[in-house]
């Protein structure tokens, strides 16, 4: 099923307490679902994308009658990325009787974790917040739904293993990541099978606003000559390493030394 219906199907399990409760008169209400969204700032390539096809799910939900009757009705603020708009947002969501948040970004499930759990909104991180949120006895509001940026940070040092013919022991990984919430989340884990593994770990941190990570490409490529690369990334940052990973970090390394050893005779 896709990620988008499985998050807002998510999103519905919030709403059955809400039915359970309307009377007769109000069957035909329609029920408020908040959606938060990046279409303008630091990830709107993923945002531009993931949030209108909330939206189409909603209205195909609605095309076939709603949830028992009740039509959905989805209150959309764009926050950047930023944290502060986030809250705000939320606020706003409670206050128009919004019955569970479609919450976007890491750093904005941390700032409402504890309002979603004081108000008892549902609120869904689909494969980014706190991973400690899988614990549902101890976040009983947030709903990861899939993998937690822990189960992520390991499913690619397995695939790297793999690559390996099974072994990491002696080589080494670079991971390379958006100096934020997000990014470091899997740093923990990360460091616990470079321990058990038997490989060389090391980070390297874009920070904000990540316009830039040209040093640490060249970092990764002549000083550290990583065996291989976990990237952690969103925007015009994944599309720049994408171009020059995996053989081009060399490439592009043994380029820039190559014209230097020949300059200013560069012909």
């Amino acid at each position: 099923m896709p990620q988008y219906l499985i998050i807002l199907l998510a999103a519905l399990v919030g709403l059955t307490g809400a039915l359970g409760a309307a009377s007769p008169a109000a069957a035909s209400h329609e029920i408020v679902i908040g959606v938060q969204c990046d279409r303008t700032g630091a990830t709107q390539i993923v945002g531009t994308v993931y949030c209108p096809a909330q939206h189409d799910y909603i209205a195909l939900v609605n095309s076939k009658g709603g949830v028992e009757g009740h039509k959905l009705k989805a209150l959309e603020v764009d926050h950047e990325y930023k944290v502060p708009p986030a809250v705000e947002s939320y606020e706003r969501f409670k206050k128009d009787g919004a019955v569970s948040i479609l919450v976007y970004g890491t750093p904005q499930i941390y700032a409402l974790a504890a309002k979603l759990t004081e108000d008892r909104i549902p609120g869904t991180s689909p494969g980014f917040g706190s991973a400690a949120a899988a614990d549902g006895t101890r976040y009983p509001y947030i709903f990861p739904i899939a993998a937690t940026y822990w189960s992520q940070g390991t499913a690619a040092v397995d695939f790297v293993k793999k690559q390996f013919g099974g072994t990491l022991k002696g080589k080494k990984i670079a991971y390379i990541f958006y100096d934020n919430p997000a990014g470091r989340e899997p740093i923990e884990v990360l460091e616990d099978l470079a321990t058990r593994e038997g490989f060389q770990l090391k980070m390297f941190a874009v920070p904000p606003p990540g316009v830039e990570m040209g040093a640490q490409v060249l970092d990764i490529a002549q000083r550290f000559r990583a065996d291989a690369v976990i990237a952690h990334l969103f925007g015009a940052l994944i599309i720049f390493f994408l171009i020059v990973e995996p053989d081009g970090l060399n490439r592009l390394w043994r380029n820039i030394r190559n014209y230097f050893r020949i300059w200013p005779f560069a012909y």
